[in-house]
């Protein structure tokens, strides 16, 4: 046996292939060993290297610069908030799972009270259908970033350019086969894809495509919660820590400051095109309004960024290196918050008290239509006002909440069962008054006018009646828009015509003109049921007509929150204990009911203190104000739909934008242009003859039929003598051939006008609206009437101009701008818009001597003010007519103290009846400012009547 064995050995030695054996089993137990050291020993090593794809440069967002007042009061800073963000990940491989994925991250955002943050252009109503959003520009980008992919020549074709919302929305939902899109499956609902498509448009036109977007910014811990729960099945969403701006104390500084949001597509284009390089994407924040917008380029600091490796999945495996990044510089207003604070306040006090003073609590409008000197506010007035601009909620009253009080349940049942019975009986009238072969035009409707005059409204806004196919001089349309023709008939006859679009009506096959006039109403009754405008003026009438009672008006203000529950209060209305009337007049004088939620007139104002040795604002209050903190970083809709749908026009920054006629503040101009071009002299008395005849049409001294008698032009500023302007007017426009010519006077006027700056902006740094100097009848325009307009900060340009005696200095908001370090980047000095240096001493000392008398000298416009007061005010009364049917505005422009001005104070307030109540308001700033009052008193949470309502102040 062993023989054998030994044998065998000794022919696998000799064999010819053992060699080669040897050699493989070599090269197997390498291979084997080999092997085992990459896989076992080295196997995560390599793993991790395989992954290495490659490497991508992300940016950090750095923190935006706080801003201050002048003596370090914090009034925009930042704070820590969560957002959902999204990456564009290759995880998800279909669309389908895309959609899915997106759709159940915004129903756990929407759950929480939380919204989107994306815009998206195209909006679906069923009464509307599809529509844009945006127009001109916005909507061609929009369009070319929707239509990518199918552009020819990076330019959209003609069906592209005119394409509509739907067609639009469609495109991206489904796209063609040549160019596939979201594929958004018909599972969803429109509103549901709308959103969807908000999302994936917002990633589609994400760039560079490996940065996050933000769907949610400042979400709720319960969206943070919900989502971190639920991150296995969101693959690529992700909840990250953020900055939010904040503003503090907002309702006081929001238009000055503005607000931050998310950069639109044509600011992405302009900031970038400045920089010469794409710094911005669109995940970035900008200032949208005011310093915010005004000062981006020092507010928003510098990115950091940082290098990181990425897998084929776009997962982040290393950070490379990172650059931090620098935080924005800090801003130092010219502003005092104590004052501009304080001052809105005020403000706020007195046109309360305008309102009350002419609240009266019948139907007594007193002289409105035939004067404005004395037009009175029906109590009626005020109960519609709160329906009127929203403050009460008439939806709610239709459609009341499952929480809903018992309060609220038993008035608002009352309330809309006599808004149910009044609108039937309206439409059964109004249906009367249309019928086919009615007689009655609008005029001779009776009550029913309004709604008839509405309907008509309402038919051509909506472009069923095509006015533009309509001749002007049509005899149809001419005798309706005269009263002569019913509506009924005029109806008819656009019917005869092809004036009315029947594709509105849903007309497609043929109707006799009785059945086409029977649609016609359909569509008219249809849309009038459904419309909010309308159903006001339901509620107006019913208010009128004494079938809705005040004492109802103010339970529902109890009832939906509007007033704190007061059981008392309530229970003594329900009594008849108090009147309406009464209970109306006690909050507002108390304020729980403020002009600007009422938005009569008056309800608005402007206040401008300015520093007259530097051009500093010290304070710009406009009242009503807004809450900016609700628009910063994302718009909150239902905010973002008050604000634009108020009465009171609280978005508007009042001082810089609202033009206003100056009426008798413009005088100091005429005196200047008379004095120095050489009509007038100073000691020159000219007698007001009451009425001037001199031009073709005669004009009136406002105290008309009295006389102020022979006077200088001092005593014409101080007693605000239209005639002797009038008269100075008249010379300026005389020619050297002694004819009287227009042109000539305007171009004097104007150039002193320019002189004071009235020519241009006032140079403070928000968005101002551009003044107009008069450009026809220089008469009336010596008086700030003609066409002169001009803003209240330009109004406080030219007092602070006369204050100092003729250095123009361009009005500021910006004192310095410091970095993190505390250094200086930016210190603001005085600059010097106009030179007056060759105006004469003489000229000066007329005109100031002339603003101190208005205060300061019996038979002043203001004397009963500031005749005794602490600080020696000098300044301008200024009454605006707008028409007869409305309150005059009220302006008065003055500096102190006169022997060393430090200060000018401009108050305006549109519809304010006198000039007497601007001259208080700008009491009480100097009050505040020299110290003479308790600032407690002074901004106390009750409105102050008026003082001094006397023919003087209406010059």
């Amino acid at each position: 046996m062993l023989d054998i064995l030994l044998d065998a050995i000794k022919r696998t030695f000799k064999s010819r292939l053992l060699p080669i054996a040897l050699i493989y089993l070599v090269l197997f137990g390498t291979l084997t060993h080999r092997l085992f050291v990459l896989q076992i020993l080295e196997g995560p090593t390599h793993a991790e290297e395989y992954e290495y794809k490659k490497s991508q440069s992300r940016e950090i967002k750095s923190t935006r610069g706080n801003i201050y007042d002048r003596n370090g009061m914090l009034l925009a800073s930042n704070t820590l908030s969560y957002s959902v963000v999204m990456d564009d990940t290759y995880e998800i491989k279909s669309d389908n799972q895309r959609n899915a994925v997106i759709h159940k991250m915004i129903q756990i955002i929407e759950s929480n009270g939380d919204t989107l943050d994306n815009p998206f252009y195209i909006t679906y109503t069923e009464d509307e259908g599809f529509k844009f959003t945006v127009s001109g520009s916005a909507l061609t980008r929009f369009k070319k970033t929707a239509y990518a992919y199918a552009l020819e020549n990076n330019r959209l074709t003609e069906e592209q350019e005119n394409a509509t919302a739907e067609e639009v929305y469609y495109f991206l939902k489904d796209g063609t086969k040549q160019y596939p899109m979201f594929g958004i499956s018909d599972d969803y609902t429109i509103e549901e894809t709308l959103k969807i498509m908000s999302v994936r448009f917002a990633l589609f036109s994400n760039y560079p495509k490996f940065m996050q977007l933000t769907v949610a910014s400042n979400v709720s811990d319960g969206t943070v919660a919900m989502i971190m729960e639920n991150l296995a099945d969101l693959p690529g969403v992700q909840i990250k820590q953020k900055t939010k701006r904040v503003y503090h104390d907002s309702i006081y500084f929001a238009h000055m400051l503005g607000y931050t949001g998310f950069i639109s597509s044509e600011e992405l284009d302009k900031y970038n095109a400045e920089k010469g390089e794409k710094y911005y994407n669109s995940t970035d924040i900008v200032g949208k309004t005011g310093l915010e917008k005004e000062f981006e380029e020092y507010l928003a600091g510098e990115k950091g960024s940082e290098n990181v490796t990425v897998n084929e999945s776009g997962k982040v495996i290393e950070i490379v290196d990172r650059i931090e990044p620098v935080a924005g510089n800090d801003i130092y207003l010219t502003i005092d918050g104590k004052l501009q604070k304080a001052a809105y306040h005020i403000l706020e006090k007195r046109i309360a008290g305008i309102l009350l003073d002419h609240l009266r609590p019948d139907l007594n409008y007193g002289t409105k239509g035939e004067s404005a000197s004395e037009i009175y506010t029906p109590i009626y007035e005020v109960y519609y006002a709160l329906i009127d601009n929203n403050i009460i909620d008439i939806k709610r009253i239709s459609d009341l909440p499952s929480n809903a009080s018992d309060l609220e349940k038993r008035i608002s049942n009352r309330v809309h069962g006599k808004f149910t019975d009044a609108k039937a009986q309206l439409f059964s009238k109004l249906n009367s008054l249309l019928s086919y072969d009615n007689e009655i035009t609008n005029k001779k409707a009776g009550d029913m006018e309004d709604f008839l005059d509405y309907i008509y409204e309402v038919l051509t806004k909506q472009k069923v009646i095509l006015l533009n196919n309509i001749d002007k001089d049509d005899v149809n349309l001419k005798s309706y828009q005269n009263n002569k023709l019913p509506l009924n008939r005029f109806l008819q006859y656009a019917l005869a015509n092809n004036y009315i679009d029947l594709s509105k009506l849903g007309v497609d096959t043929y109707f006799s003109s009785e059945e086409l006039y029977q649609k016609l109403l359909d569509y008219t009754w249809e849309y009038l049921d459904k419309d909010s405008t309308f159903n006001k003026k339901i509620y107006r009438y019913l208010v009128f007509s004494y079938k809705l009672t005040g004492t109802e008006i103010c339970l529902l203000l109890f009832a939906q929150g509007v007033l704190e529950y007061n059981e008392e209060d309530i229970r003594k209305l329900e009594s008849g204990a108090i009147s309406a009337y009464s209970f109306m007049e006690s909050k507002i004088r108390s304020l729980e009911i403020t002009p600007a939620m009422l938005a009569l007139e008056p309800c608005s104002g402007s206040i401008v203190v300015t520093d007259v040795n530097t051009g500093d604002v010290l304070a710009m209050v406009t009242y009503p104000s807004y809450d900016n903190n609700m628009l910063a970083n994302k718009v909150d809709g239902d905010y973002y739909n008050w604000l634009y749908s108020d009465k009171s026009l609280p978005w508007m920054n009042r001082p810089t934008t609202q033009l206003i006629a100056p009426g008798s503040t413009f005088k100091m101009v005429t005196a200047f242009a008379g004095l120095e071009e050489g009509v007038i002299s100073p000691d020159e008395k000219i007698l007001d003859l009451g009425i001037f005849q001199k031009v073709t049409l005669p004009v009136k001294c406002h105290i008309y039929p009295r006389t102020h008698g022979a006077i200088d032009v001092r005593d014409a500023i101080k007693m605000s003598c239209n005639y002797f302007f009038y008269e100075t007017g008249y010379r300026l426009s005389i020619d050297g051939k002694g004819e009287y010519n227009d042109q000539l006077g305007l171009s004097r006027i104007k150039k002193y006008a320019s002189l004071f700056g009235l020519d241009s902006t006032s140079g403070v740094e928000v968005g101002e609206a551009m003044p107009n100097v008069s450009d026809k009848d220089p008469i009336r325009s010596t008086i700030g009437q003609g066409t002169n307009i001009y803003t209240p900060v330009q109004l406080s340009k030219y007092i602070s101009t006369l204050a100092n005696r003729g250095t123009n200095y361009k009005l500021t908001l910006l004192n310095r701008i410091l970095n993190k370090d505390g250094s200086i980047v930016l210190k603001n000095e005085p600059v010097v818009d106009k030179d007056l240096t060759n105006i004469k001493n003489s000229t000066w000392d007329s005109v100031l001597k002339g603003l101190y008398k208005v205060a300061n000298e019996s038979r002043g416009s203001v004397y009963r003010l500031y005749g005794n007061y602490d600080v020696t005010v000098a300044g301008k009364t200024g009454t605006a007519q707008i028409s007869l049917s409305k309150p005059n505005h009220a302006l008065f422009v003055s500096f102190a103290p006169y022997e060393d001005p430090e200060v000018s104070v401009t108050v305006v307030i549109p519809n304010g009846h006198t000039s007497g109540n601007a001259a208080e308001t700008a009491k009480d700033i100097y009050d505040l400012y020299f110290n003479l009052e308790n600032e407690e008193n002074l901004v106390a949470k009750e409105a102050i009547l008026p003082e001094n309502n006397i023919a003087a102040f209406s010059d």
